[in-house]
């Protein structure tokens, strides 16, 4: 080693030694890697007090080793280590003390800190020195092997262009002498410097055997700025072998794509393309120089389904196969349908294998497709047949029409006991069927059997439709068992697919189902022929008393001075319209609990007031028709004489108890009623009607169906009794709705009992309203606007209420009545009658509208609803709309002035 030497060692952060030359080594014998720098070097426990890491200096630095006796100028590279962790290269040179100073800096030493700075130091380059590019002189930082051999070294502060002829008439393969020097000519290397940091010069070295070399050539500073350049010389054997193995394995894989139409060498991390090969048009006309994001949208263009498209895009985009080569997958595999050059979709695998370029380190890849159609139209054929079968059929066969073949794809039915399998699993379909059916079909459907299988049938049957399958029987063990033959055409493949499957669970749940259908149907029938008799019953029952309220209006009109007789005749046609509304009443209430859509009432009341005027009215229906009523309160206490509940349904259905009892009856006959408190607690009260009549009784075959609709005793009791035969069904809904019960038992001949019992919900008497009978209900002087659409309605309404003494304002319609409060002044009116179903616009949304009304009077007047709707959910809608009160009809005299009357002002 000269006087004068260079030299460079690595440290990670922890100032562990990762890397040094031989310089270093030479100088610095203790060095070794994976310890301490400072250790090793200097014996010490901690950094070195002139150590440039540790002090952060930047640039190089001079200083006297006491030791050794000589002066050691070191700078400090920061790098970037192969974890991506930071580390340091120190570059240092070193002078004998003596010398002087000034000559022992070499003019390239600022060259070395660049060569530090992109690792150009490593062991691999031979010889390294720095040129300064005003003096054109070198200093070396290592020079040997080439050098060394030819005993011509390199020594600092040579001339450039001397150093160069020396290698090149020394080393240089004649062959490449002229195009190295131009390219090592100072101008050249400026040019080239100005456009890029570094570049490299091949060229051969001759020496028996060739020998591949390369300049490196890089500057220091930027590319307007520059004062040194370094020269790096290194052997590339081991580089080119390594390409030459690569061409080789590369050139391999593309002679395995003979059978494809294209493929593309991709340069993955420069996004371009290499080479384009194949003689499909697509790879022909796609333009060579654009990027490999261009290809793949280009290429998924002839993908048709968007999911398969997207899926194809995210799959070979640029970091997506970067992140899949990370991974450790070197190749990556897609399929889906494509068009290819005869715009036939037909299903292709897209394949890119990746592999690393050595001579770059870039990420390549070797994109092609290839037509798979037949190796996936078999899958999919195996995978449409298990979908297309249930897994609960035995034998499963693949029926090929034009050779009358079949081959099992399921062999674990009767079939595997008459055939067993063969190699070539391959069978003649009539031959089959012909053993199955003798073997295995019951006898009666063996002739239907095979004619429905035979191919021919079979086949026409599918022409139709996609599915042909039929039912026979089996015989075995002596039972029979019921089968199902199924053919499957897949129409995308054209297979036909036949199955065997037992029935026995579906065909008894179908006789089964057929049973329910049957009973029901019977059931509809004798529910229409029931409501066919109704409407026969109520044909004559609803003209019965409009015979005579028509023959009684003829009758008077012969009689019209006889006062006293019209009176009478008066008082009849009031009991047979009467009759009348309970027979419409009868049918809208079955009508709404048939649909559920009966609403009960919420409200408190006296059940024990409740029941005795209920009593008034069964006592003189039943005096009327001479039987006698008692009614018993047995147990009872005042306490629990106030319940929630609907007063109007719980009459109702009490009084079709009793009309039952009243008509069915004898002549003196008895009814008589016990009312009990049976259970009581805090909140509920349970009360129980014991009904007993002594009348006709009832057989207990009619017992069973005695709460059914429109079901009379006998035939002849519509025209002995009258009656819907609705009237126990609707109490017994009713009840039931109000979460109670009714029990019936009857003895012919001797009489009927009903057992009615009833929770109700407690209420405090405070709750009840009690509604003030006034015998001095007037009306006189109010000023009423009545709205009704029907002429004759409207008159009788408007003579009622004026010979009472009210004024009368009368319209037509909703829309009227709103127009005539607005083009009043407030409290014109002191009420509205409304009619609800008008036209134009009804009373509810004519309710409304007046009180939206920017008015004085617009919330505070009365509007009270007049309307034949008469259920509990009607008598809501009308308060829900803003009316006040609720008259149903036909209009009851007395009720309708003691409701207007209650507005009275």
């Amino acid at each position: 080693m000269s006087g004068h030497s260079s030299g460079y060692y690595s440290i990670d952060a922890d100032y562990n030694i990762i890397g040094f030359n031989d310089t270093a080594k030479e100088l610095y014998p203790n060095l070794v890697m994976g310890e301490r720098c400072y250790k090793v070097l200097m014996g010490l426990d901690s950094p070195c007090p002139p150590c440039p890491v540790a002090n952060g200096i930047h640039g190089p630095k001079t200083y006297l080793d006491p030791i050794r006796h000589i002066y050691e100028t070191v700078d400090a590279v920061e790098t970037v280590l192969s974890d991506g962790s930071r580390g340091h290269a120190l570059v240092f040179s070193t002078v004998a003390e003596g010398e002087r100073l000034s000559s022992a800096i070499p003019t390239g030493e600022s060259s070395l800190r660049l060569l530090g700075a992109i690792h150009l130091i490593s062991a691999k380059y031979s010889t390294v020195f720095g040129v300064n590019m005003e003096s054109q002189k070198i200093s070396v930082f290592r020079s040997v092997d080439l050098f060394d051999i030819k005993d011509a070294r390199l020594d600092d502060n040579m001339d450039y262009s001397d150093v160069i002829e020396l290698f090149l008439n020394e080393y240089v393969h004649s062959e490449d002498r002229l195009s190295v020097r131009t390219m090592l000519s100072m101008d050249y290397i400026k040019e080239r410097l100005n456009e890029t940091e570094s570049f490299k010069i091949h060229f051969r070295v001759f020496e028996g055997d060739v020998h591949y070399y390369y300049f490196l050539i890089a500057r220091n500073g930027e590319a307007d700025d520059f004062n040194d350049i370094v020269v790096a010389i290194a052997c590339e054997d081991d580089d080119i072998s390594t390409k030459r193995i690569y061409e080789r394995q590369l050139n391999a894989m593309v002679s395995t794509l003979s059978h494809v139409p294209g493929y593309f060498h991709l340069d993955i991390t420069a996004n371009k393309i290499l080479k384009v090969g194949g003689v499909s048009s697509f790879a022909e006309n796609l333009n060579p120089e654009c990027t490999i994001d261009v290809l793949m949208q280009s290429m998924s263009a002839y993908i048709p389904l968007e999911k398969d498209r997207e899926d194809f895009l995210n799959a070979y985009s640029l970091e997506a196969m970067e992140r899949d080569f990370e991974a450790g997958n070197v190749e990556i595999v897609r399929e889906s349908r494509c068009y290819y050059d005869d715009n036939i979709a037909r299903w292709s695998r897209y394949t890119t294998r990746l592999f690393i370029n050595p001579s770059n380190n870039h990420l390549e890849g070797l994109f092609f497709g290839e037509d798979v159609t037949r190796d996936r139209d078999a899958y999919e054929t195996q995978v449409s047949i298990v979908q297309t079968l249930s897994s609960n059929y035995l034998d499963v066969l693949l029926l090929n029409t034009l050779e009358k073949t079949v081959t099992f794809i399921k062999h674990e039915g009767f079939m595997s006991k008459i055939f067993e399998k063969s190699e070539t699993n391959i069978y003649n379909y009539d031959e089959l069927m012909e053993q199955y059916v003798k073997q295995r079909v019951y006898p009666d459907d063996q002739m239907m059997m095979s004619m429905a299988t035979k191919l021919s049938n079979v086949m026409e049957a599918l022409t139709m439709k996609k599915e042909y399958a039929g039912n026979y029987r089996i015989l075995e063990d002596g039972n029979v068992h019921y089968y199902q033959f199924r053919f499957i055409k897949n129409e995308e493949y054209g297979v036909v697919v036949l199955g065997f499957l037992n029935v026995d669970e579906i065909v008894a749940a179908e006789i089964e189902q057929q049973q329910k259908l049957q009973k029901a149907l019977d059931d509809a029938k004798r529910a229409n022929s029931e409501k066919s008799r109704f409407l026969a019953r109520m044909s004559h029952d609803m003209r019965t008393p409009l015979n005579g309220i028509i023959g009684i209006l003829e009758i008077d009109k012969k009689h019209e001075d006889d006062i006293e007789y019209l009176k009478e005749n008066r008082k009849k046609a009031t009991i047979v319209t009467n009759h009348l509304v309970s027979l419409i009443n009868d049918v809208l209430d079955m009508a709404k609990i048939e649909e559920g859509s009966l609403v009960l009432a919420h409200e408190p009341f006296n059940i024990i007031e409740e029941g005795r005027e209920a009593a008034v009215i069964i006592n003189l229906q039943a005096q009327e028709a001479g039987i006698t009523a008692n009614i018993n309160f047995t147990s009872w206490d005042e306490r629990h004489i106030y319940v929630y509940g609907s007063p109007l349904h719980l009459r109702r259905a009490m009084m079709n108890i009793y009309s039952n009892c009243i008509k069915y009856n004898r002549e003196n006959g008895k009814i008589t009623t016990d009312i009990q408190i049976v259970a009581y607690d805090e909140k509920t009260v349970t009360y129980r009607w014991t009904i007993s009549d002594t009348g006709i009784g009832m057989s207990q075959e009619f017992l069973t169906r005695i709460f059914e609709p429109f079901v009379q005793a006998d035939t002849d009791a519509r025209s002995v009794y009258q009656g819907t035969g609705l009237g126990m069904s609707i109490a017994k809904a009713l009840i039931e709705q109000m979460g109670g019960t009714l029990e019936v038992s009857s003895e012919l001949n001797v009489g009927s009992q009903f057992v009615v019992t009833i929770p109700f919900e407690i209420a405090d008497e405070s709750e009840v309203v009690k509604v003030e009978k006034d015998a001095d209900v007037s009306i006189k002087g109010m000023h009423i606007l009545l709205a009704e659409d029907n002429e004759l309605n409207r008159e009788i309404a408007e003579t009622l209420l004026r010979e009472e003494g009210a004024q009368v304002t009368s319209v037509v319609n909703g829309r009227e009545a709103v127009d005539a409060v607005a083009n009043n002044a407030p409290d014109t009116f002191d009420l509205v009658l409304m009619d609800v179903m008008m036209p134009v616009m009804d009373g509810h949304e004519a309710t409304r509208q007046i009180r939206q009304m920017r008015r004085p009077d617009a919330e505070t007047l009365p509007v009270v609803a007049m309307t034949a709707n008469a259920f509990a959910e009607d008598i809501q809608k009308s308060f829900d709309a803003g009316m006040n009160g609720h008259i149903t009809k036909p209009l009851e005299i007395d009720k309708m002035m003691r409701t207007i009357a209650k507005y009275r002002k």
